[in-house]
This record gives structure tokens, C-alpha cells and sequence, in this order.
């Protein structure tokens, strides 16, 4: 109907070609407004298809494979070398217009259970996610096991967080500040009982004053206030916390730090971050502290940790960083990569009568990252246990391990 009114116009236009020059005007005036009406639709009707196009759900399979070996030297403990599995998993990712899904179920030390299972809303600079995840507390937890620049997390960091949880957090994410807060339970999807559940408050804010390709300088500081999970009739443990790490290796699973602290109210929480990158150097480093509350006059309990790594690269030229959530990545490419890090854990409280065991660890490693899928780490770890390591002599003793490693 346009097009036929457009050629009439045209038509009364030639007609009247010989009258006067304001007619004239308003007729081409017309005709150059009905032009841009007609181009306004046709954009509009543009915009429309390619937003259909993108409201497809879009997803992809993803799976890791961590193969581990490890030989113990100087091994007055009897552990046992061997070879593990020591991360195993499957999974999907989908995005569907600002949503995106993640479901990964893993078998670790001969359990199949379900790892990350959330939704994420991504608006801008702001974060809601729902679902089983880990909470917003100590950076090298956050980081992917496939980015760790040893086979395990610091023991201190081991200790004194906890696996994911079924929770909901809220995240602010800018290029200088980042701020999570969340409400957690204190189960997770493969530890649920008929009891009333504990719960927790999460908070994590970092600074980055220098955010850009090939420098980084990060500082954090992270709180939880958590309470114990009730307890079945039957149950022995009521009301309790308990601190584990298995040290530097999975390979003999023994706990080396085990604190079990009874008749607790609450545990608070603290920990402060530390990242830097330049260029080809990387240094990061993290104290943790938790303090429980207990009840019937009992003394409160007290552990804490920290670590310090650092990294050079031999081979490449820069580090990437997981804004999202605030935490270091792998090197970017190929590359060649030389680390060290010194652990320290004391989870030991004289006052409050629980002895779980302290230990420092001293570790060198080199890592090859084939491609941003494939990589080789071969690490070396000298442990030096505390008063009251459990299970264990008070010797010192280390431990050679290698891994090949996957991502998809």
C-alpha cells in the first residue's frame, strides 16, 4: 500500500511540475519522510531476525581427564605410589539469551558425584547464580583444578574451605572492583540428611588497580559466617567442625591435618589475596583464619595458614585471568612454565584442647602446556610435618609426582 501511494505521489507531482515552488516542497518533504519511515521498518524487521537467530540454545559437552603418578621418597611412612585419577569428569554447558547452565558429574577416589550443577544470569556487570557451586572464599579453590599450578591446592587452603555448596550468590564485576555476596547451606547435593541444615553467609570484595593484557595486580579480602548442620539421634558428631587435608598428594590419601571441633555455635572465617602478574612472572599468595564459637564454657578454637607461590615463564609470554570469578587461569598458548610455592597450616589450639596437626611444605614444579587443552606438570614436594600430624611419623618425607591433563 506504500509503494502504490508513493507512485501516486509521484504521479500528482509530475502534474503539477508547473505550479508553484512550495507545493513542490511539500511533496518532496512527503516523499522523503514516507523513505524514512520505510527504512526504519526494514531495520526493525532486521534486528527482529537476527535476534531470533540468536535466542537458540546453544550448548557444548565438557569433560577434563587429570591422570596423576607419584613415587614417595624417603618414605618411613609406607605410603603408597601408585597412579590415580585424580580429577575425572563430564558435563554440558548451555547458553540460552542471558542464561547459562553448567552440569558436570565426576568420579574422584572410586564416588561418582555431582560437581557444578547452576544457572547464571549475566546482565552487564552484574552476576546472579543458583545452584551447586563453590563459595565466594579463598582464590586458588575458585581456580579450575586444569589451572592449578601444583596437583593440589595448599594444604592451609585445603583445610580451612570446603567443597561446593548448594547455595545462591550475587557478583558485581568491573574491570577495577569485584564484590560477591551469598547465602549458602552447609550440605552438599551428595551429602544431604533428614536434619535441619546449617547455613552460611558469604562475602569476597577484590581491588585490581592495575587490570590490563600482561599486568595484574589483585588484592581480596573474604569473610564466611557459618553454622553447623543438626544431627540425626544416632549421630556422634553434634554440632561440629571438622578441618582435613591430605597435604601435597592424593596419591595415599591418608588426612595428614584432621580437627574435629565439638559443640559449636558458629565458625567465622577470614581470608586475604594476593595476585600479581607481569609479563612472565606470576605471584600469588592467601592467609586463612577460622575461629569457632562453642558452647557449655567449652574455650573457643582457633586454626589458620597461608602459602606464597610464585611462577616464571621459560616458554611464553603472559598469564590469563577468569574475571568472572576473580581467579588465575592458565599461561595463554604454548608454554613452558618453572613454580615454587611454601605452605604453612597449624591446626593446632592448646587452648580449646584440639590438636589437628600442623605441617609446612616446600614444592618446585614445571609445567608444559601443550596447547590451551593438553598439558604436562611434574611437581617435587619436601614435607616437613608439625607436632601432632596424624596417622604419620613426624620424619620428613617427599614425593615425586607427574601428571597428564585434558580439558575439553
Amino acid at each position: 500500500r506504500d509503494l502504490r501511494m508513493s507512485r501516486g505521489l509521484g504521479d500528482v507531482y509530475k502534474r503539477q511540475s508547473d505550479r508553484s515552488s512550495p507545493t513542490n516542497f511539500l511533496l518532496m518533504n512527503y516523499l522523503s519522510k514516507s523513505s524514512l519511515c520505510l527504512l526504519a521498518v526494514v531495520t526493525s524487521l532486521t534486528a527482529t531476525a537476527q535476534e531470533t537467530l540468536s535466542d537458540k540454545l546453544q550448548y557444548k559437552v565438557t569433560g577434563r581427564m587429570l591422570m596423576d603418578g607419584g613415587v614417595y621418597l624417603r618414605n618411613d611412612n609406607h605410603f603408597g605410589n601408585g597412579t590415580e585419577f585424580n580429577d575425572l569428569r563430564v558435563g554440558m554447558k548451555a547458553t540460552y539469551q542471558r542464561w547459562d547452565m553448567k552440569v558436570e558429574i565426576g568420579y574422584v577416589g572410586s564416588k561418582v558425584s555431582i560437581k557444578d550443577a547452576f544457572a547464571t544470569y549475566t546482565s552487564g556487570k552484574h552476576i546472579i547464580q543458583v545452584g551447586q557451586f563453590y563459595e565466594p572464599f579463598t582464590m586458588d579453590m575458585l581456580c579450575s583444578t586444569f589451572d592449578l599450578r601444583f596437583h593440589q591446592s595448599p594444604g592451609s587452603v585445603l583445610a580451612m574451605t570446603n567443597s561446593r555448596r548448594l547455595g545462591v550468590a550475587y557478583t558485581y564485576n568491573a574491570t577495577h572492583y569485584y564484590a560477591c555476596g551469598g547465602l549458602f547451606t552447609d550440605n552438599d547435593i551428595s551429602n544431604l540428611k533428614n536434619t535441619s541444615q546449617g547455613y552460611a553467609v558469604d562475602g569476597r570484595f577484590v581491588y585490581r588497580p592495575v587490570n590490563e593484557a600482561g599486568k595484574l595486580l589483585h588484592l581480596g579480602i573474604a569473610a564466611i559466617y557459618r553454622t553447623p548442620d543438626g544431627a540425626l539421634p544416632d549421630d556422634d558428631n553434634r554440632s561440629t567442625f571438622i578441618y582435613k587435608s591430605a597435604g601435597v598428594s592424593t596419591i595415599d590419601n591418608r588426612n595428614l591435618i584432621y580437627a574435629e571441633v565439638d559443640n559449636a555455635r558458629h565458625q567465622v572465617k577470614l581470608g586475604t589475596e594476593l595476585l600479581i602478574y607481569y609479563g612472565k612472572f606470576f605471584f600469588q599468595s592467601e592467609y586463612i583464619r577460622t575461629q569457632v564459637k562453642r558452647r557449655n564454657a567449652l574455650a573457643d578454637y582457633t586454626g589458620q595458614g597461608g602459602y606464597a607461590q610464585c611462577s616464571w615463564l621459560l616458554i611464553g609470554d603472559t598469564y590469563d585471568y577468569d574475571a568472572a570469578p576473580a581467579c588465575p587461569s592458565r599461561p595463554i598458548g604454548r608454554a613452558l612454565e618453572l613454580c615454587g610455592r611454601f605452605n604453612i597450616v597449624d591446626m593446632n589450639d592448646r587452648t580449646a584442647e584440639v590438636l589437628g596437626g600442623a605441617q609446612k611444605d616446600l614444592s618446585l614444579g614445571l609445567n608444559y602446556y601443550i596447547n590451551k587443552h593438553i598439558g604436562i606438570k611434574v611437581n617435587y614436594s619436601y614435607v616437613i610435618p608439625g607436632k601432632h600430624i596424624r596417622k604419620i611419623s613426624d620424619k620428613n618425607f617427599s614425593v615425586l609426582q607427574a601428571r597428564f591433563q585434558f580439558i575439553l
